[in-house]
């Protein structure tokens, strides 16, 4: 055998060393794996909608100014599409008041304005961190397990949630070109109280009724998955350590029923203690929707809440 053979033989691996370095790479990926299993709920860079549509005129048989009304409120509701993950129980924690009334700028126009009311908003720690470049971006979001941990261990207050929340929209509806049919004519929604208005052709539909996506935990409104992941809870570009998170979870259809109609100004009604869906959840037990401010269920005295409010309702 020949001195270069010999050196050639002994630089190439033996097969007992490559299965060593197989399995310790396996076991480094199976580590690094299951960490970011617990420790995130997602990382993506493309978010898919639904089967999206234009948001098209639709037919409102009514002959009464009442029936009208309430067709409107029934036909326009929002479908609002819940992140992956989202921790707030939907079923139990969610109520909707709601209103609608003639537009004092428009003559023929209706505003259907409605408060998602939640019990909690779950602040900065069920932000994503979103690193973007163009259309493209890479984000991830921590899981609840962590979002658990840190709320008990820095408390509510240190990761910015609270308790007591409302995120508004407002749809703006005109009668169409057509008789009888009625269109959405403006959509104007308020992520963090920053007011932002749609016009018609900026908006979609998902089985005829305006899409809204709501942001993981902290629940601003967005009408596309796009803008809200490229939004910050910050208001700031590139680099977001809170960014919103948006993605295909749950679906929520706002219950419509004359049961969480808050009236108006001339007729209010105070449905916190009106509704008996409310008062059998007990989640908003002792409210007032037309106070000075909106708690959240958690009353100003319980002594949580040394914040001043963040959360009122204000209907014309």
């Amino acid at each position: 055998m020949t001195k270069d053979h010999t050196a050639r033989k002994r630089r190439l691996p033996s097969l007992a060393r490559l299965r060593t370095l197989a399995l310790r790479w396996f076991l480094i990926y199976c580590v690094l794996y299951t960490l970011t299993a617990v420790l995130f709920d997602n990382w993506n860079s493309k978010y898919t909608g639904l089967s999206e549509t234009v948001c098209t005129p639709r037919f409102i048989g009514a002959e009464t100014d009442e029936e009208l009304k309430q067709r409107l409120v029934t036909e326009f509701a929002p479908t609002l599409v819940f992140s992956l993950g989202e921790p707030t129980d939907l079923k139990d924690e969610i109520v909707v008041p709601y209103q609608i009334v003639p537009d004092r700028e428009n003559a023929g126009r209706y505003v259907w304005r409605g408060a998602v009311a939640y019990s909690i908003d779950y602040g900065a720690s069920a932000s994503s961190i979103r690193i973007g470049f163009g259309a493209e971006g890479r984000s991830f979001s921590l899981s609840k397990s962590v979002i658990r941990v840190l709320g008990s261990v820095f408390g509510f207050a240190d990761v910015d949630a609270h308790y007591g929340d409302v995120e508004m929209f407002e749809l703006y509806l005109r009668p169409a070109a057509e008789e009888g049919y009625w269109e959405i004519d403006r959509l104007v929604i308020f992520p963090h109280g920053n007011g932002n208005g749609y016009s018609p052709n900026q908006l979609r539909c998902f089985r005829d009724s305006p899409i809204l996506y709501v942001s993981r935990g902290k629940h601003a409104m967005y009408p596309s998955l796009q803008e809200c992941n490229h939004s910050s809870v910050a208001q700031r570009q590139g680099l977001h350590l809170i960014a919103e998170q948006c993605s295909i979870g749950e679906l929520y259809y706002l219950t419509t029923s004359p049961e969480f109609n808050v009236g108006d100004s001339s007729n209010p009604v105070n449905i916190f203690e009106t509704s008996p869906t409310i008062l059998e959840n007990e989640v908003f037990v002792g409210e007032d929707a037309w106070g000075d401010c909106f708690w959240g269920g958690h009353g100003e005295g319980e002594g949580l809440l040394e914040k001043p409010c963040r959360a009122r309702f204000r209907w014309w």
